[in-house]
C-alpha cells in the first residue's frame, strides 16, 4: 500500500500529464469536464464516476506506460510455449510489450483514451479480456489497485482544475524500470494558471 500510495501514483501522474502537455485539445477537454463536474470545488467520491474522460486518460497512460509486473509461481507449472517454472520462481510479465502489441490493441502505439468506453465500467483485466493488465489479474493481482486509481484521479482532477501544462522542448525523455516505470532524465513542463472561461451570455434588450 505504501508503494501504491506514493511511487506508483507519482509515476502514473507523470505519464498521464506527459501526453496531456503535448495535446492542447485533450487538456482543454479534461479541464472542461473537470469544471463542469466539480464547479471549482474539491473532488468527492461521488464526483469520480462523472470524471469519465479524465479516468480514460489515466487508463490510457497506464496502457502505454505500464509498470513491470513480477509474480511468483506458487506451484510447479508449465506456461504456454512449454516453459517450465518451479515453485517460488519469479516470473516477469512484459506488460509494456503486451499493451503496445498490434495483436492486442488497434493503434497500439498511439495515445487514444477513447479506446476505453466512456460509458462502460472502470477498465480492468476482466472487462477487457485481459488486454489491459496494468495491475495484473486473478486472485493475486495488485491489492493496491483501487487505492492507486482513487488517489490518482483526485490528484489529477486538482491539477487540471488549476493549471495548464506545456512540455519543455528539446528534452531527452526516456524511460527506465524499477518497481515502477521512471523517467531517466526527469521530465520538465511549464506551468501556468488555468481558469474556466465564463460562458457567453448575449445581452437582450
Amino acid at each position: 500500500m505504501l508503494v501504491a500510495g506514493h511511487e506508483i501514483t507519482g509515476s502514473v501522474l507523470t505519464w498521464t500529464l506527459y501526453p496531456l502537455s503535448k495535446d492542447a485539445s485533450s487538456l482543454i477537454r479534461a479541464q472542461e469536464e473537470d469544471d463542469r463536474v466539480l464547479q471549482g470545488r474539491l473532488t468527492t467520491y461521488e464526483d469520480i464516476k462523472q470524471l469519465k474522460y479524465l479516468i480514460r486518460f489515466i487508463n490510457e497512460s497506464m496502457c502505454l506506460y505500464p509498470h513491470p509486473l513480477v509474480d511468483g509461481a506458487i506451484v510447479p507449472d508449465v506456461l504456454p510455449g512449454n516453459y517450465k517454472v518451479n515453485a517460488g520462481q519469479d516470473i516477469v510479465i512484459l506488460v509494456y510489450n503486451i499493451h503496445r502489441s498490434s495483436q492486442v490493441w488497434e493503434r497500439a502505439e498511439k495515445f487514444v483514451p477513447e479506446r476505453f468506453n466512456l460509458d462502460g465500467p472502470m477498465s480492468n483485466e476482466t472487462n477487457t479480456d485481459y488486454r489491459f493488465i496494468s495491475f495484473s489479474g486473478g486472485p493475486h493481482k495488485c491489492v493496491g489497485d483501487q487505492f492507486t486509481l482513487l488517489e490518482t484521479i483526485v490528484a489529477l482532477a486538482i491539477f487540471v482544475q488549476k493549471m495548464n501544462f506545456e512540455l519543455v522542448l528539446d528534452q531527452n525523455i526516456s524511460m527506465t524500470t524499477d518497481a515502477t516505470i521512471l523517467t531517466t532524465n526527469d521530465l520538465y513542463m511549464k506551468l501556468s494558471q488555468w481558469s474556466a472561461q465564463p460562458a457567453f451570455v448575449p445581452f437582450l434588450v
